[in-house]
């Protein structure tokens, strides 16, 4: 059967949802954002002092091997030439610098020390392995271009600057690293923790309101859908006729009106149940013969119902044969009232072909149900269609 329900309302909450759900988003996207930012900017200021004194180290370092030959080998080869380096870069270490260290790739790619800034105790000796933690370090070779590694932690940044230092082939053979870390900022440490904080606590918040409106919305629908549907029959009713009767577009369907014929004498020999019974399985029996989600059966009162069959490409004899497959089936059935006993029961039916000529759907209604009263007449169990004088 063919719905259709008044759902300005349920349509407003849906909306609201959406709307809620896509500011959250939009709100955790941006915390999200502005938090990396803060990060970026508040590396960039503290390491911008850091990364002239690596080049300028990186430079001098340069300037005292010859570029004709091969770097490492240089150092390696020269304990005096090593000294002067490491004491360069010995100097570069502060409560912020960690390490400072100069490293190269021998021919089986594995990278080793040839000078380390750090203590006595902590010291590399030459030649000593050094075992990278990430594939990154190789990009250096690529890109020959200084490469800044970031290493995060609750309290602080932890960053290793790999600065590389060319031969006159203009290929990276040796890297000075500078490992380096950030003590974040108490105060935007604070605002950033504030900032989550608030941003669980609107998230909590708004899933609950969203959780409660969901459940509102369905519970309406739920009523919505009740207050529509007949309790007894299981089909439409008239608060369903109210609603239906301003959004339908009289154009698609013919109108029938369907009555049970002596339903009164019915009720005044096997009493209200057997009635109520009867007025079941006439309403079931109705509904097994209309085209699903195409034709329409409310319940109009008492025994009486109202039909909508859909007229296809203006041929109206296709919803007729509907309404006649009606009038026959359940001419033919036997319902019980009993495991033993059954009724035989007939109805009539009037038929508007054009409800569309009508002002309204209460005009086209009348006529309808003048049909019928005219098949009353002519004996019941017939089908009459309206016919303007």
């Amino acid at each position: 059967m063919k719905k259709i329900f008044n759902m300005t309302r349920s349509f407003y909450l849906i909306v609201l949802s959406v709307i809620v759900s896509f500011l959250l988003l939009l709100l955790l996207y941006g915390t999200i954002k502005l938090e990396e930012k803060i990060e970026t900017k508040m590396v960039s200021i503290s390491t911008i002092d850091v990364l002239a004194i690596v080049k300028n180290s990186a430079t001098l370092i340069q300037n005292t091997l010859d570029k004709n030959q091969n770097l490492s080998e240089q150092i390696l080869n020269d304990e005096n030439l090593q000294n002067k380096i490491e004491k360069k870069l010995e100097l570069l270490i502060t409560p912020n610098i960690k390490y400072a260290y100069l490293l190269y790739k021998d021919s089986r790619g594995v990278f080793r020390f040839l000078a380390d800034g750090a203590s006595s105790k902590e010291k590399a000796f030459p030649n000593q392995k050094f075992d990278i933690e990430t594939s990154q370090w190789l990009d250096i070779y690529t890109n020959k271009k200084p490469l800044s590694i970031e290493h995060k932690y609750l309290q602080e940044l932890s960053i290793s600057y790999l600065f590389p230092i060319l031969n006159n082939k203009k290929d990276v053979e040796l890297i000075l690293v500078i490992d380096f870390s950030i003590k974040k900022i108490e105060e935007i440490n604070e605002i950033i923790t504030l900032m989550k904080n608030g941003i669980i606590l609107i998230v909590s918040i708004v899933i609950l309101f969203l959780f409660i409106l969901i459940i509102q919305t369905i519970k309406y629908l739920n009523i919505k859908k009740s207050s529509l549907i007949d309790k007894l029959t299981n089909v439409y009713n008239r608060n369903y006729l109210h609603e239906l009767q301003n959004n339908l577009n009289l154009n698609d369907y013919i109108l029938s009106t369907l009555d049970i014929d002596f339903f009164k004498k019915i009720n005044d020999t096997f009493g209200h149940d057997v009635g109520d019974k009867v007025l079941k399985e006439v309403a079931n029996t109705i509904l097994l013969s209309v085209r699903d989600k195409e034709d329409i059966v409310i319940r109009y009162g008492g025994e009486e119902f109202i039909i909508l069959t859909k007229v296809k490409n203006n041929q109206h004899q296709s919803a007729l044969n509907v309404i006649e497959r009606i009038l026959k089936i359940i001419e033919e059935h036997k319902f019980y009232y009993n495991e033993e006993n059954f009724l035989k029961l007939t109805v009539s039916i009037g038929v508007n072909l054009f409800p569309s000529k009508s002002k309204n759907f209460m005009e086209a209604f009348k006529l309808a149900d003048i049909s019928l009263y005219e098949a009353k007449k002519k004996g019941r169990n017939n089908i009459q269609i309206y016919q303007k004088n």
